[in-house]
């Protein structure tokens, strides 16, 4: 059974979630970076599709690994040496004179980013009651939406004033900022599972099918979200002649738009709705939209507005899947690993995303082409929604049928 403390500390919530915080301004520090990074170094728009993508390398090789080891070890010392490792691949990047270096650094970035993705979750079921569990974790979900968010929206005046180098170095400071943070609140982690007794107990979780379907489906979200994400600055620069400044803040707009809808994704989980039908759904309003986003036909305004509805009901999926973790459980040592194998499946998203975005977009020479990517995502989405829906429907029928005998 899941060992919980008897009330919420919200403080030692706020500093698990702060983590994630910090550790998504690693992602949102590079789309408004990108034109600055392309010419410094020479890169083509595929090559820069890359230095964003290449975060993801370690997520997508070894993620359910580090979920088991966490599991395994200890959340609390997962999540202080990811942010140990950002800090030393922020620093290696700052300092970057070539390509390779600054390929180097995002690949460190994204192995703390994953140590972190995996092990915070657990901090939080630890200093939450379980009255308040969907809660916690719908605001956890918001990390990444409002952690990147703040980073390209502060990004125009941080580049225009100290470059993209100081930009990485004020990222550095903050991450080092908020270890010290988790630090103080150490005590309040007690109950996070330190050590698993064996190896067994942690992988059992991975036999089950349902956390395979939140996995699943939270690739065909973060490759549609990024899809937007990543590449809205660099069209609203070179299609539309945006400054840095006004594409930083349209997207800012939009991924703020997306942290509301993981607010509101945790609130109608903290009510109980059934996730699945919530995915599924948000899944359908995703592809509407994406008809909307990428037709030439329509104003920009109005394709905005799209962008905006895209974003705020896409957030309802993250808050959606990873409040599901707790559901298929049994240790609380299984929470990591279940955590680890969501994180890992979701990063063939933004691993793959960007640059088949940016082969998609090269091949057919116009923004359009890229409709039929999210399109099959979405379609996919709506069908592991329901079979997530069912899973979980069935492990409930079965823990009742034990609870009776």
């Amino acid at each position: 059974m899941l060992t919980r403390t008897p009330g919420t500390n919200w403080p030692a919530v706020w500093a698990a979630i702060a983590a994630g915080i910090i550790a998504a301004a690693y992602v949102g520090k590079l789309p408004p970076a990108i034109p600055l990074l392309r010419e410094e170094f020479g890169l083509s728009l595929i090559a820069a599709g890359w230095v964003n993508s290449i975060f993801n390398t370690f997520s997508v090789c070894t993620a359910a690994l580090v979920g088991v080891l966490a599991g395994r070890y200890g959340a609390l010392r997962f999540c202080g040496a990811g942010l140990a490792t950002m800090i030393l691949g922020g620093a290696l990047g700052a300092a970057a004179q070539g390509e390779a270096a600054l390929f180097a650094s995002r690949i460190l970035e994204g192995g703390g980013f994953i140590a972190i993705s995996v092990s915070a979750p657990a901090l939080i079921i630890a200093a939450c009651s379980p009255r308040e569990r969907n809660l916690t974790l719908g605001l956890w979900a918001s990390y990444l939406p409002f952690g990147s968010g703040l980073t390209i929206l502060a990004s125009p005046f941080l580049l225009g004033s100290i470059g993209w180098r100081g930009l990485w170095f004020v990222i550095v400071l903050l991450t080092f900022a908020c270890a010290i943070a988790l630090w103080r609140c150490r005590n309040s982690y007690r109950t996070a599972p330190e050590a698993a007794p064996t190896l067994s107990i942690t992988l059992r979780a991975l036999r089950q099918a349902g956390p395979w379907w939140l996995a699943l489906g939270f690739a065909c979200y973060s490759l549609m979200y990024y899809a937007v994400a990543v590449w809205l600055p660099t069209f609203l620069m070179q299609e539309r002649g945006a400054s840095i400044s006004q594409a930083a803040l349209l997207t800012a707009l939009l991924i703020g738009c997306n942290a509301g809808g993981n607010l509101a994704g945790g609130w109608l989980m903290h009510r109980a709705v059934p996730r699945g039908h919530v995915i599924s759904l948000a899944f359908l309003v995703m592809a509407a939209c994406s008809c909307g986003i990428f037709s030439a036909a329509l104003p920009d305004g109005l394709r905005f507005s799209l962008c905006a509805l895209f974003m705020l009901v896409g957030g309802m999926i993250p808050a959606s899947m990873l409040s599901g973790v707790p559901v298929y459980a049994r240790e609380a040592s299984q929470i990591s690993s279940i955590q680890g194998l969501i994180v890992q499946v979701a990063q063939i998203g933004p691993f793959a995303g960007p640059p088949l975005i940016a082969a998609v977009v090269s091949a057919a020479g116009n923004w359009e082409a890229a409709l039929g990517v999210l399109l099959a995502a979405a379609a996919c989405g709506t069908l592991l929604g329901q079979l997530a829906l069912r899973s979980e429907q069935a492990l409930r029928s079965e823990r009742a049928l034990r609870s009776e005998r």
